[in-house]
């Protein structure tokens, strides 16, 4: 097929090649002689012309003034019809017909005209030009003459129009033309409907293969037995089958390939020979890129790590030994604390395209609670050494004693009781927290009355306040405020952030409560007037036995995990706490924030309520 297709080509190249040479040697032959025979004749009427009219100045007297020749060049000229120039020696003009005698001192220098500089005493000069003073072209003939009385010696120049030998000439031309594009259409015409009719079988294969190429698989040739090119139809047929059956094996494994690779949790990030970043998996585009330039940059100008980028440049450019891969682990600490351990390994590729694969494992969580756990252990180390140490000091000091005196012993046991007890009270929150923490139980909600609570809590703490003579700003509504709640954790939250309130609340001030009805959601709000908490606390005073001052002072009992423990409940009851410091609109003060479930009201509590008559 393909060698028939080639000589059906070369014979049709072949007649449009004859073809081309019948219509268009004819037509040119013909043009160039008219051409030249109809130049020649206009080119002889203008010498015959220009010689009549030097006959006639040369028979014409002497010109009293060059005002007398130039009216007897325009008189000429209006009788020939054509135009007569007079050119003094040195180029000046100084007779035209086609110009006025005024204007004529205007007129460009003519000694760089190709036909005055040609002329002689008994030689014509014929130049066909483009004249720039009259914008047309002129056959220009010239020749010496003689000085004629006023009128020195110069050159007598003839202009003729050529453009009416060249209208003919166009026209010609444009006849021509017009004839071999009707005979070229005419043949292209039926050499399309031919090579139609020919190339009809060839064209739907062609197009059969090129859908095929482009991915459309089940594209096939409609094709019968004894039709021309059968048997290279169904050899396409076949193999457009055979493609798709492995096309679709290959989409699958890809997809699935493709979906493990963003389904892992690690960041993954590809690179080719060069160490340029060939692709990556959804979760380092998450988690430590977004940067939509990512492809093709080298990994440096993704991740500042300058230890990242060397250890890739030293797996990429290193020689492989045997097919074998070396594994390369460091760790590195990107923007906002974030902690990862990166596994670098070359891939052996004989085509190059895959250098190496590089695996971001997130274990800032890892580390954060690592350090968590150190300070923990720090912390109650440090809460429960100094207890012990009191009571043991007290205790040695009873027993060298013989006796011990009764008011030393008395005051001596009030110590150690005091220290037991708080010792007592720090397990009973450790083991609280464990409580809470275990996700086997979860917490049992039910409609309870926020003011009650807060009431409840008040009281607990009173003492505390009156103290230092505080007083609580309750702005919760009057009817009460119902949450979905434990009524004991929720008045131990409040019960934390009262008393956290009241240690360092200034002497006289005032413990403001409210709360902000949002939806299905109460914000809860315990604002004090102390120093406040400075930013780098305000994320870690939730730990447990973290605090803000560094002399940890034992405030009436205070364990360091009231604020843990209120954490721990408000996120069993499906809220969240925070903290907002300095107050709004101040320059100190700390505001508490916790969240509720909104629910119904449970009149059942309302009678409590109004029974206790809370005088603020």
């Amino acid at each position: 097929m393909q060698e028939n297709y080639s000589i059906r080509t070369r014979l049709f190249l072949s007649f449009w090649v004859l073809l081309l040479v019948a219509l268009l040697l004819p037509p040119w032959y013909y043009s160039r002689i008219l051409t030249r025979e109809i130049k020649d004749e206009v080119q002889g009427r203008a010498v015959q012309q220009f010689k009549l009219i030097h006959w006639m100045l040369n028979r014409e007297g002497d010109f009293r003034s060059v005002e007398d020749l130039q009216r007897w060049v325009v008189e000429v000229g209006k009788q020939v019809g054509i135009r007569v120039t007079y050119v003094a020696e040195g180029g000046k003009v100084i007779a035209d017909s086609s110009v006025p005698f005024d204007e004529i001192p205007g007129l460009d220098n003519h000694a760089d005209r190709p036909e005055i500089a040609e002329a002689g005493e008994e030689q014509v000069a014929v130049v066909v030009r483009f004249s720039r003073t009259t914008q047309g072209e002129f056959i220009y003939v010239a020749e010496r003459a003689p000085r004629k009385g006023a009128v020195p010696a110069g050159v007598l120049r003839l202009a003729a129009p050529f453009s009416n030998v060249g209208e003919p000439l166009d026209r010609l031309r444009n006849s021509f033309l017009f004839f071999f594009v009707l005979v070229f259409a005419a043949t292209a015409v039926a050499n399309l409907l031919l090579a139609r009719r020919l190339n009809r079988p060839v064209r739907d294969m062609m197009d059969t293969i090129r859908g095929i190429g482009a991915g459309d698989y089940k594209r096939r040739l409609l094709s019968a037995p004894g039709q021309d090119f059968y048997p290279l139809a169904r050899c396409i047929n076949e193999m457009a089958e055979s493609t798709d059956s492995h096309v679709q094996m290959v989409t699958e494994q890809k997809q699935q390939l493709e979906a493990v690779f963003d389904a892992m949790q690690e960041g993954v990030m590809v690179l080719d020979s060069r160490g340029k970043i060939q692709s990556i998996n959804r979760s380092f585009s998450d988690r430590i890129s977004n940067d939509p330039q990512i492809i093709g940059r080298r990994p440096l100008e993704v991740i500042v790590s300058l230890d990242l980028q060397k250890f890739c440049d030293r797996v990429t450019a290193s020689p492989e030994d045997n097919g074998e891969t070396r594994l390369y682990n460091l760790q590195i600490v990107l923007g906002q604390e974030r902690t990862y351990d990166v596994n670098i390994v070359r891939v052996p590729d004989r085509q190059k395209e895959i250098g190496a694969v590089v695996v971001f494992h997130d274990i800032s969580e890892l580390k954060r609670l690592e350090k968590v756990r150190q300070d923990f252990v720090a912390n109650v180390s440090h809460e429960l050494r100094t207890p012990l140490t009191s009571i043991k000091g007290y205790t040695e000091t009873l027993l060298s004693e013989k006796p011990p005196n009764p008011d030393m012993m008395s005051s001596f046991l009030q110590v150690i009781l005091k220290n037991t007890n708080h010792m007592v009270k720090m397990v009973e929150d450790l083991l609280q927290l464990a409580r809470l923490e275990a996700p086997a139980q979860p917490a049992g909600s039910t409609p309870v009355n926020a003011a009650s609570a807060l009431l409840t809590a008040w009281k607990a703490c009173m003492h505390h306040a009156e103290g230092k003579g505080l007083q609580l700003g309750n702005t919760l509504p009057e009817g009460g405020i119902w949450v979905s709640a434990d009524f004991d954790h929720l008045v131990q939250v409040f019960r934390n952030l009262l008393e956290n309130a009241i240690r360092y609340s200034p002497a006289g001030g005032v413990l403001d409560v409210s709360c902000e009805i949002q939806g299905d959601k109460v914000t809860f709000k315990v604002r004090d007037e102390g120093p406040g908490i400075a930013r780098q606390h305000q994320q870690r005073i939730f730990e447990r036995f973290y605090r803000v001052e560094k002399h940890r002072s034992d405030h009436w009992g205070s364990t360091g995990l009231g604020l843990a423990i209120c954490r721990h409940i408000v996120r069993n009851h499906g809220g969240r706490i925070w903290v907002q410091s300095p107050n709004s609109g101040e320059t100190r003060g700390t505001t508490f924030l916790f969240t509720l479930p909104r629910a119904a009201d449970g009149r059942e509590e309302l009678k409590t309520l109004t029974d206790s008559a809370i005088t603020l």
